[in-house]
């Protein structure tokens, strides 16, 4: 039961690239690993759900494989969590390590080059295991996404501008969630994939904006913490609309249906073997 819980796969989407971002900043910018744990494990895991989730739409034939499909999918989620909460209980351990002020002035800027480079180079090779390049491509959401970042540029100064960027991205998906439920709810396909694609574009420019920050400004001002709730809230929210389980009382209203379905198929074959034995008999 439990050998479900580990999939080779997903544990290698969440460790590969955190690992090199642990290293990177640390060398580079002087950043304690638990603080990349703590401030990425949910965010990274929710991107790959959702790369998961695409790949799942575009490749599934039949609906019983969802459930499966949706299990392996919220692994990252599981992995990208769990060291989320080591990070986030190491700091209890080690403040004084933890919490040192960093200076963008020394930090060096091949730290978050390389950690956005490796981050960049593993999305791409999960998006073509997913469901190879070509779905990942839409104009609406990337557009949706993009217009609300630059709004962000063009009204914040040089101080705020990280973090009005990171709360950009988390309205530019949380618009094109809404704009493809509407869509969803007119019969269009399309509409999921807009929301999907929409949370994806933001959690792959929010990841390179958080390296970034540590070098044109004060990856603090983000809030990362808070920033992982509110993804969690949208991310869930995407997550139930479309891949909601049974309920209990479905559960119960199905296991009562299939109970039916059986009693008539018994007495079906009870009656089938009275009329063989009687047509039998009439034949004598």
């Amino acid at each position: 039961m439990y050998d479900f819980f580990f999939d080779g796969y997903s544990l290698v989407m969440i460790i590969l690239p955190l690992t090199i971002a642990c290293i990177a900043m640390y060398l580079g910018a002087g950043v304690h690993w638990s603080v990349i744990l703590k401030d990425l494990g949910v965010p990274l895991g929710l991107l790959w759900c959702f790369i998961g989730f695409v790949g799942m739409v575009e490749n599934l034939s039949h609906p019983t494989e969802v459930g499966i499909a949706t299990a392996i999918m919220l692994l990252t989620l599981l992995y990208g969590g769990i060291l989320a909460s080591i990070g986030y209980f190491w700091g209890f351990k080690f403040v004084e390590f933890v919490n040192v002020p960093l200076d963008p002035n020394e930090a060096k800027w091949w730290a978050p080059s390389v950690s956005v480079t490796f981050f960049l180079a593993i999305l791409i090779w999960v998006m073509d295991n997913a469901a190879g390049l070509k779905p990942f491509y839409s104009s609406v959401p990337l557009g949706v996404c993009a217009a609300t970042a630059l709004v962000a540029v063009i009204i914040s100064n040089r101080e705020n501008m990280p973090r009005a960027l990171s709360q950009s991205l988390l309205l530019g998906a949380m618009l094109n969630v809404l704009i493809g439920l509407i869509n969803y709810y007119q019969g269009e396909k399309q509409g999921l994939e807009t929301a999907l694609l929409g949370v994806t574009y933001a959690f792959i420019a929010y990841i390179c904006l958080y390296f970034l920050t540590y070098k044109i400004g004060d990856p603090k001002k983000l809030d990362a913490p808070l920033m992982n709730w509110h993804w969690l809230e949208v991310s869930g929210f995407i997550i139930f609309m479309f891949l909601s389980p049974a309920s209990l009382k479905e559960d119960m209203l199905n296991i009562e249906s299939d109970m039916s379905e059986r009693k008539m198929e018994l007495r079906i074959q009870a009656l089938e073997r009275k009329l063989d034995l009687l047509s039998h008999q009439t034949t004598q």
